[in-house]
């Protein structure tokens, strides 16, 4: 008895050696970082600030989990490819300018849901998110840019609209 229980502790340190090695040199390693910091400043270039705002969508924003980007059968949310045409529809109905829809659905989605779709996004300005101000301007930008004319840019403008937004939601009490 005591030869095999030598033996099978030999099979069974083998065994874990074996894949050790072959966790270590033959499967991918992954390592996560932090999101980068962006900076968004006054003067940005408008094809900057949407690029900007395209990264943000597929990495910080974390958009992605539920927005497809092309429309599909038993999507969670609206499809990427075409939103901003469907803001610009969706803010007429409500007789409200794009760039106060675009913001608004982004710091008080439970007011801007499209039809057909649960209340589920939360609000990007807060954690987890937390996205700032110019991040928010940046992804607004982006969204704008499929499928109509963006307006939206980082000016004392769309900063003023965009800080309206934030105030609104603050005093409904939104969490």
């Amino acid at each position: 008895m005591k030869g095999g229980a030598a033996k099978l502790l030999a099979v069974v340190i083998g065994l874990n050696i074996f894949f050790a090695y072959i966790g270590l040199y033959f499967l991918p390693q992954s390592e996560s970082r932090p999101p980068k910091t962006v900076k968004i400043e006054k003067g940005i270039a408008q094809e900057e600030l949407i690029s900007i705002g395209e990264e943000i969508i597929f990495s910080k924003g974390q958009c992605m989990v539920c927005h497809p980007m092309q429309a599909e059968s038993g999507m969670r949310a609206p499809a990427i490819a075409t939103i901003g045409a469907d803001m610009v529809k969706n803010a007429k109905e409500k007789n409200m300018t794009p760039e106060v829809y675009a913001f608004e659905g982004l710091v008080n989605p439970d007011e801007t849901i499209a039809k057909g779709f649960e209340k589920m996004m939360p609000a990007i300005h807060k954690p987890p998110t937390s996205l700032n101000e110019g991040e928010l301007i940046a992804v607004a930008a982006f969204l704008q840019s499929k499928g109509s004319k963006v307006t939206i840019s980082y000016n004392p403008e769309s900063i003023a609209t965009l800080q309206e937004q934030i105030a609104k939601e603050a005093k409904k009490g939104g969490s």
